[in-house]
């Protein structure tokens, strides 16, 4: 029994340290322009939580997981928008979106295609570059200056308006935590779980209510977000190859040297996003 509370209470602390280190970050990007909201779509919030909290797993083997997914994420913003069209509703587009991205997180976890999952990665990467690249040329031919940035908010406004957001993330978080929690040896599983959509998918369906952003822009940016978030894993991911092994050993210090990388590299993110987003307006 002092096994399983110890277990528990573990699990606790990870669900609230790491719905805080999300509000946290939503912290740091709520004043960003319209295209940085689409690159943050993608954001690697969850990504970066799991990869550092579930020390029990294979990170390598997470995050050649996440390449495909991530990817897919990207062109959630475009799938999400013509399935609200094509069935005029948002709650029947979410729900399919689901359902698309489990019916490809499933197909990856097929043994005959996860025996390639590293020369997919590769390609994935690629094409992320890629979409990117085309994005982003799309974007600076509209030449639009960038709009002013919205007035500041209070913490408790700031609250009330990301409740919502800040709740789907504790949601996902704890279907990622649960699994590692009991599937202990599915690296793959709980890399693809940490880009769980549900966060994506809200914030697709309240800027759609709330008509925050322009929503022909909107599919095209978010191809932007896939780089900054790929290019946060390649680099935490080295980063914790300094304090962990794939064994599992830990560096005697692993805790506070990897929480102070995941934030500074989280904001290292930020501001790679909000540098991309700008260099796509007109100067």
């Amino acid at each position: 029994m002092a096994v399983l509370s110890g277990d528990l209470s573990t699990l606790c602390i990870k669900l609230v340290f790491g719905t805080l280190a999300f509000t946290w970050v939503l912290w740091t990007v709520r004043a960003v322009n319209p295209r940085a909201v689409a690159m943050t779509l993608t954001f690697p919030a969850l990504n970066g939580i799991v990869l550092l909290t579930a020390t029990g797993q294979v990170v390598s083997e997470m995050v050649v997981a996440i390449f495909p997914m991530m990817f897919f994420n990207g062109f959630l913003a475009a799938i999400f928008l013509a399935l609200r069209r094509k069935f005029a509703g948002e709650w029947v587009a979410f729900a399919l979106c689901l359902l698309i991205w489990a019916v490809i997180a499933v197909f990856f976890e097929w043994d005959a295609v996860k025996a390639h999952r590293w020369p997919i990665a590769y390609v994935i990467a690629v094409l992320i570059l890629a979409c990117a690249g085309w994005a982003f040329r799309r974007l600076r031919a509209l030449d639009k200056a960038m709009p002013k940035m919205s007035r500041s908010e209070t913490p408790a406004e700031f609250l009330r308006a990301r409740a919502a957001r800040i709740f789907w993330f504790f949601v996902s978080l704890l279907i990622v935590t649960l699994a590692a929690y009991i599937w202990r040896d599915a690296h793959s599983l709980i890399g693809r779980l940490s880009a769980l959509p549900l966060i994506t998918l809200f914030v697709l369906h309240w800027a759609v209510q709330e008509r925050r952003v322009d929503l022909d822009e909107l599919p095209v940016a978010a191809l932007l977000g896939p780089v900054a978030a790929m290019g946060f894993l390649i680099v935490f991911t080295f980063s914790l190859g300094l304090i962990r092994s794939n064994a599992g050993a830990l560096h005697p210090l692993y805790w506070p040297i990897g929480l102070a990388m995941l934030f500074a590299e989280w904001e290292l993110t930020r501001r790679a996003i909000l540098v991309l987003s700008g260099l796509s307006y007109r100067a």
